[in-house]
């Protein structure tokens, strides 16, 4: 419970940093920002004492976000905003380690998935808004 209402402090804190960066970034550079970034948590978790086979399953679909995010960012930019809520189905892969099973921090699949499904939805609405 601890998990979700701090992601939700979390998802909070960055649609407000969102808006008021927006008066020198556009959001859709933020969200595209925040795409590329979240792709790779993954990767440095699985770079602590975890099998080659996490690192390279981590990094493909680190590398397939990052790609996500610069098509979304290029030709459609309501990708980025599907490329977060996929993070947040990729956060739920990890959980307890049923399908996943990278070493990470108990906590931190739900407190992710939370982030990631309330900005998803944000900027999916914002950019589709074309605010």
């Amino acid at each position: 419970m601890a998990e979700t209402i701090s992601g939700i402090v979390a998802a909070a804190a960055i649609i407000i940093l969102a808006q008021v960066l927006s008066r020198f970034f556009t959001i859709k550079l933020f969200a595209t920002t925040v795409l590329v970034a979240i792709a790779f948590i993954y990767v440095g978790f699985s770079l602590k004492g975890n099998p080659v086979s996490s690192i390279i399953l981590e990094s493909g679909i680190a590398i397939l976000l990052f790609f996500l995010a610069i098509i979304g960012y290029t030709v459609n930019e309501s990708l980025i905003a599907y490329g977060i809520i996929l993070h947040g189905i990729w956060d739920i892969c990890h959980h307890n380690g049923v399908l996943i099973n990278t070493d990470i921090p108990v906590y931190w699949p739900t407190f992710c998935f939370t982030i990631d499904i309330i900005d998803g939805l944000y900027f999916l609405i914002i950019l589709a808004l074309k605010f």
